[in-house]
């Protein structure tokens, strides 16, 4: 009998020690995912760049895109889809996609 209290202490230790710190990491993993993810933050940070971009695009669309740059979207948007497609199943075929594991903080 005294290896089976032995070994349930043990297993009492090893189980105390793996929750020591775990608060700590998942509310440092939760204030990591809140400021990176922070869609106000990451607009007033990007004002000066959105409201040009909205401008260009409204500039463009109320006196109709210049035929270059027509061509280039026609061309350019489908290889460019065609291009992460080929590159996402090559990640994927030789192992280099998300296979749902995380790296370590």
């Amino acid at each position: 009998m005294p290896d089976v209290d032995t070994e349930k202490q043990q297993v009492e230790r090893a189980i105390e020690r793996a929750r020591d710190g775990v608060s700590e990491r998942i509310d440092e993993l939760d204030r990591r995912l809140r400021t990176k993810f922070d869609v106000k933050t990451f607009a007033s940070e990007h004002a000066p760049q959105l409201i040009a971009g909205g401008a260009v695009v409204g500039f463009l669309v109320g006196f109709g895109f210049p035929k270059p740059l027509r061509r280039l979207i026609q061309f350019g948007v489908p290889v460019a889809l065609i291009a992460y497609k080929v590159k996402k199943a090559r990640d994927k075929a030789s192992g280099n996609g998300s296979s749902g594991e995380y790296e370590a903080l």
